[in-house]
């Protein structure tokens, strides 16, 4: 799997736009957290430091990591140190899919596109800065595989904070669970119905604060605001279901009744990126002999580089998939010749 294509630093831990220890990096310069040893720190599960930024000579941030194990999933919790009082917001990589540049094998990094973390504090804890929690990487065993030897860069930015109305829409994002609202939909201002006539009384700043789809859809100007109705001619009532469940939520219950195919285009649809790792997630967990070249499709249509990359492996220790029906109606040219490098590989 190539890098995107997109800028990107010539990754080493002591360029200026990196943090890095206690080597100095300026706040607003700030694009990258590198991470080494990342390999055997994920196979000692503790807190440990990444580094630091600064505004002139003064100590400005600080960020922490822990690592943790769960069953056969590999956690990465951040943690971001604030030396001085008052609110703050921080921009990282907003997923867990790892990248690479085949010209450098001692960096990986997650992708460059971020999500925005808005951290409310009146004041310290007496006095005293305080560690906050910001987000939560997971990675398979093969991730941390690839990971050994390598350096792990991060994408971070500091953006201006932008006061009450984005704090209200990121705390929806972080963590909460409406699903009450959702159960009973008290105060809803939004009906949306499904291609099989299901209705779903929601919330316009919920729905809002996760997709930029919906945000567009509900202006003043559109007829679907005027009108506090849509009806999504395509997509019927379990899938629908699911897809507000995780925007209420943050999760999807009954993760083994879920059509994580469909999942998937939603989340594409309505540019959905927690949903959209969900469905990878999960799909990655069902490759099998029958349908690993079914998945490998979808992975190539949905550009989830993360769902190709498990499936070429997985098809590499098991070229018994190859005889699939599927193999034989597969017309994307670029997909059979990236399939055929990786296995000579």
């Amino acid at each position: 799997m190539e890098i995107d294509k997109q800028e990107h630093l010539e990754l080493s831990h002591d360029h200026p736009a990196v943090v890095y220890g206690h080597k100095p990096c300026l706040t607003r310069e700030a694009k990258w957290l590198c991470i080494d040893k990342i390999y055997s720190k994920f196979h000692r599960p503790n807190f440990y430091d990444i580094g630091g930024t600064y505004i002139e000579d003064v100590a400005d941030y600080w960020f922490t990591f822990r690592t943790e194990i769960v069953g056969d999933i590999f956690l990465f919790h951040l943690f971001i140190l604030k030396k001085s009082e008052g609110s703050f917001a921080v921009s990282l990589s907003a997923n867990s899919e790892l990248t690479f540049d085949k010209k450098n094998t001692q960096v990986a990094f997650l992708k460059n596109n971020q999500k925005e973390y808005n951290i409310q504090r009146e004041e310290s804890n007496n006095g005293h800065p305080s560690l906050d929690y910001i987000v939560t990487y997971h990675f398979t065993d093969l991730d941390v595989e690839f990971l050994k030897d390598r350096k792990l860069y991060i994408s971070v930015d500091f953006p201006a904070f932008e006061g009450l109305n984005s704090n209200i829409i990121n705390d929806i994002k972080c963590n909460h669970d409406y699903r009450a609202l959702l159960e009973e939909p008290f105060a809803s201002d939004f009906c949306i119905e499904s291609a099989d006539g299901i209705k779903f009384k929601v919330h316009k700043m919920i729905i809002s604060a996760h997709s930029e789809v919906f945000k567009a859809m509900l202006k003043e100007e559109t007829a679907e605001s005027q009108n506090n109705y849509v009806k999504l001619i395509d997509v019927n009532g379990d899938d629908l279901r699911c897809m507000l469940e995780f925007m209420y939520t943050g999760t999807v219950n009954d993760l083994d009744k879920v059509d994580f195919v469909s999942l998937l285009m939603l989340s594409d649809r309505y540019d959905l990126k927690g949903l959209r790792e969900l469905a990878q997630y999960a799909l990655a967990k069902q490759i099998n002999i029958d349908n690993a070249l079914d998945i490998l499709i979808i992975a190539d249509m949905y550009d989830s580089d993360m769902l190709k990359r498990e499936t070429f492996k997985f098809i590499k220790k098991n070229k018994k998939a190859l005889h699939s029906v599927t193999f034989k109606e597969v017309n994307n040219a670029n997909i059979i010749k990236e399939l055929c490098m990786y296995l000579a590989s």
